[in-house]
This record gives C-alpha cells, structure tokens and sequence, in this order.
C-alpha cells in the first residue's frame, strides 16, 4: 500500500457523522468511496464535522467523492500555514484595591487564560503578577450589544488599534431605525449625547478593549438599560431622554430581537454577524431595615421576625436572608416576568444574553429548588432567592464574582448558589473609565491616566458588572469561530471547559468573610480554550479522543448550530 498521511475529512452534515466513523473503522465498506480497509483515526473532534484519517492520496481523492464530505484536506499547519496569535500582552495584571498605574491590566485576563493561581498573588499579598498572555481569537465579525448606560465611545481602548490608532469599533447605532417596523412612535433618532458613563463604559472596556478586554476586533453597539437614564425620571414627571414616555426597559428588547434578525449579510463571512450580549444589570425591590419585617418563610416554615436588632438578624440569616451591617436586607432581588418573556424569546431568536447575578449577597435558587419560594414579609411578599431579571431568566447565563485575594473565594458582595452558571474575576478589575460629562460618569477609584491620551483614565472597581463582560468578551471570540452558537450551546461550552477550581467551594474550607462562601453554586471558573492553538495542533489533543460509550459513542447531541461551515 502507498504511503499514508493525515487528511482531515469534513462532513456536510452533523448527522451523517456516526455512520461515517463506522465505515471509516471497518475493515469493509459498502460505500464505494470509502477505503476498503480500516482507517486509523488521529484525531475524533466531539463537536465538529472535522475528523483525522490517515489516508494515502488516492484514498483522499475517492473519498473526496463521497456525498456526505464536505472536503479532505492536509491540515493546515501540514501545508505551512500556521495560525498566529491575534493579540499578546506583557503587563501586571494588578490585583491591587489600593492602587494602580497607568499600565496595569485587568488581572481577569491572565486568570482565564492561565487557567492556574499564582502563588502569593492577590491583594493580602504580591499585589500584580508580570507575565505574558496570549490568545488566538479576538471577536472579529462579531457584534457586542453592551446593554448598560451609555459609554465613552471615544475612549482610546474602544480604537481598531491597541496604540489608540486606527479608528473607533464603536458602532453610533440608531435604533430608532426600527421603530416603524416595530409598531412604535419615537424621536427620529436615538440619542448618545446626553452624557457617557463610567459604569458602561468600564464594562465595554472589559469585553471589547483593546488592551482591558477580550473581544479586540469586535464591533461594539450600545443601548440604555433604562427609560430616563441621562435626563429627567419619568416617575416624577419629567421627560424622559428618548422621547418613548419611560417604556424603552420593555422596548429594547424588541429593538434588540429586530437588531439580531435583520442584520446586513456581512461580505467578508456571508453570513449574519452573531450578536452577543452583555447585561451587567438587574432588578431588585429595594433595601429593607430588618425592624419593618414581619415573618420569615424557609421551605414552607413561617417564622415571625421579633425582638432586638441583634435577635431580628439570628431569625434572618437562620433562614437565608443575608443581613448586610446587621440591619438591612440589601437589594432584594427580583423578578419580572414580561421581560423574562421577552428575554426569552430574544434567546430563541439566536441572541446570546449572558448577564451579572448581583451584588447583594442573596442566594439564587432554580424554580425546581427548595429555596425558590422562600420569602419574606415587609410591605408585601418579598420572594428573595429566585434571583433578579434578566440575570435569573430561564436559559440566561448568569454570571458570579470571584475575588482578587491569593485564595480566590467568592466575591463577598455576589449573589450566588444552584442559578449561578459560572464564575469570572470581577474584584478590583482595571478597565476604560468614563469621561465626566455627566453624573452617570462617576470618577471611580482607584484609577490612572491612560498613556495614550491624558483626557481619559482607567479605573480598578468591583462587581458581579465586572465578571458578567470577562463572559461575554469570552464567548464574542469564541462566537468567531463558531457564529451559530445558542445560549444552550455557550453553557454546554462552560460545562465542559471550566475549571472547577474556585478556592472555596463551602463550608468544608476555611471562609475568611461571612459572604464568601460558594454554597451549593457549582463550582465552575471561566476558563480560556485556544480554539486556534498556536502550534497548529488540532483541538482536542489525540488523548482527548474517546467517545463516550454509554450515549452510543457521542459525549453530547451534536448540534448544526455549532456548524461554521455549510454544504
């Protein structure tokens, strides 16, 4: 027989695949194309088309033939073609709550895609870590929707080039575009100049920056979570600063399905850009002293809420209510359900919604939990563990914190348990600040000039808001290479390629601060896989090759929504 080589043999079809691998592996095939003989697999690829044969030249060429087969080629490295780094970074990736310079990054970064701690790194120790990162995917021909306050889009982070040059990837959208297609009565055009906000802008920072953040090459968009942001309340009789009479928190995401439907076929792919979207958001009923609260339920056990101050808190926190200082239950979450709807129906529209779990210490049960009834009595029934909107909506990627000491336990501050999907640094991360043009343009600290334009600075601030874009950045460069991605798919992805390596997982570890316990979340960090390595070796490694036998040799469903590549 005539020497043999590696192809990689690409189907049309996802479903032809098991089949396929059959008669590939037999010693006698009925399909005439196939190779009469047993063909060594070198690399079985669990959720794509593409599979590894060694096959001679004439066996390549037959096989070529076949209806099912897309394409039988020499892998690229083979041929010289090589893939490169998109983006590499040498910096301290500073931890630091107390301080930081010009040129620190986001310590997020280094974590994900080192996939390890570093001995003696975090604020109770060495501060930053020197080091090198590198990635293979940058976002491009992917659309970012930053749903949040409005950000500094001129912000050198947001140029094509990392030394502030290039132009602006900053998309001045008028959503109001489809306003008539949408039913609705509105100004003529969408408004981005009442004023720009550090808190957007620190969270686009984090998932398109171009040395902050993960997407480098991504098309950024923005739109206001709420009504009135940027003018007058609508509550209290003003105006509000699009003209929509205070409805556009239950209008974008009308705008949003449209966006994601309608979009232009982009000419360099010849396909739609996927849109994903980040909402560093959510809803809450408010802070309540615990002397306004009369009763407590816990697994269908009322228990009235008396006595001291002190005695008060022992009732609460027996029965999962977090009492922040001892007094308050702190931005109780909540739920919404026309905009879970809505939510919903945007997911099944193919956007992808990835959002913040929250900031107040609440755990967040599933609706087939014990805790997910729990509530409390004040003004009205307060149902407290079922997370908030749009964080706690069914299929939803929900996003935790976790904190920048050397042992990296939860952030104190997030919500956390069963609803948690993944965790992702978001204690003290560096990113784009806003300008101050308006209130909404806090000047947060600490913070530091930035070296390519001293108008404008970088900030270290905390938050669930700082872990959900470290996500979304995340999956924009994922959705590069696989744009057909569903919200079940990114958290099928999650699953798989997480570290479950969060330093404490409960009570079985030493907890340095009452809130920093994972409780019953999983146990699941945001981890970086290079789905274009370096090296030119194909993903998974040959030891990464089994099937698994109990589901007839396939680890999961396999999916066209995962397909890059059509017949």
């Amino acid at each position: 027989m005539a020497a043999t080589k590696e192809y990689i043999v690409t189907l049309k079809n996802h479903s032809d695949l098991d089949d396929f691998y059959t008669q590939m592996e037999e010693s006698s095939a009925e399909n005439e194309e196939i190779p009469s003989r047993p063909c060594n697999c070198c690399c079985r690829r669990e959720i794509s088309r593409n599979t590894h044969y060694d096959l001679t030249e004439a066996e390549a060429l037959e096989l070529s033939k076949d209806s099912r087969v897309l394409a039988v080629e020499e892998p690229p490295h083979k041929l010289g073609i090589e893939p490169v780094p998109l983006w590499d970074q040498t910096a301290d990736f500073q931890k630091s709550s107390s301080s930081i310079s010009s040129t620190d990054k986001n310590w997020g970064l280094f974590r994900t895609i080192n996939g390890a701690s570093v001995a003696n790194w975090g604020n109770d120790n060495t501060s930053s870590h020197n080091a090198t990162i590198k990635t293979t995917s940058s976002g491009k021909n992917v659309d970012v929707v930053i749903v949040d306050r409005h950000i500094a889009s001129s912000h050198p982070e947001f140029t094509v080039n990392a030394d502030g040059t290039g132009g602006n990837r900053f998309v001045n959208f008028n959503w109001f575009q489809y306003s008539s297609a949408l039913g609705y009565t509105t100004s003529a055009n969408y408004r981005y100049d009442l004023g720009t906000s550090s808190h957007g802008t620190h969270v686009a920072g984090t998932v398109a920056g171009n040395t902050q953040g993960w997407a480098r090459d991504a098309n950024i968009y923005n739109m206001e979570f709420a009504s009135w942001a940027g003018g007058s309340d609508p509550a209290t009789g003003g105006t509000d600063y699009q003209g929509v009479n205070g409805q556009w928190t239950y209008m974008l995401w009308d705008y949003l399905r449209h966006f994601h439907k309608n979009k232009d076929i982009n000419p360099a792919t010849g396909r739609r850009n996927p849109t994903i979207t980040n909402h560093s958001w959510g809803y809450n009923q408010g802070t309540y002293n615990l002397s306004n609260v009369n009763s407590v339920t816990y697994r269908g056990t009322t228990t009235s809420v008396t006595g001291s101050t002190s005695e008060r808190r022992a009732i609460m926190e027996a029965n999962g209510c977090p009492c922040l200082y001892g007094v308050y239950l702190y931005r109780t979450p909540a739920r919404v359900t026309s905009i879970d709807a809505d939510i919903a129906d945007a997911i099944a529209d193919g956007v992808v919604v990835i959002a913040a779990a929250g900031n107040s210490y609440w755990p967040m049960d599933v609706p087939s939990g014990q805790d997910y009834n729990n509530y409390f009595t004040t003004i009205g029934t307060k149902y407290h563990t079922r997370g908030s909107t749009p964080a706690g909506a069914t299929d939803v990627i929900c996003v935790g914190s976790v904190g920048n000491k050397v042992a990296e336990y939860k952030s104190g501050f997030s919500n956390f348990d069963e609803r948690t999907d993944v965790w992702a640094a978001g204690s003290n991360i560096i990113s784009a600040m806003g300008t101050a043009e308006n209130p909404y343009a806090t000047p947060y600290s600490p913070n530091a000039t930035d070296p390519r334009d001293s108008n404008y600075r970088i900030a270290s601030i905390s938050g669930t808001s700082m872990a959900s874009p470290q996500v979304t950045g995340y999956i924009a460069c994922l959705a590069e290479q696989e744009p057909n991605l569903k919200n079940a798919d990114v958290l099928q992805h999650l699953v798989e390629n997480s570290k479950a390596n969060v330093a404490d997982a409960g009570a079985s570890n030493p907890v340095q601060y009452p809130y920093e316990s994972l409780g019953d979340s999983p146990n699941r960090w945001l981890f970086y896989v290079k789905k274009r390595p370096e090296s030119g070796v194909a993903y998974p490694s040959i030891t990464q090759n089994n099937r698994n036998p109990s589901t007839n040799g396939v680890k999961y469903p396999r999916s066209s929504s995962l397909v890059t590549k059509t017949s």
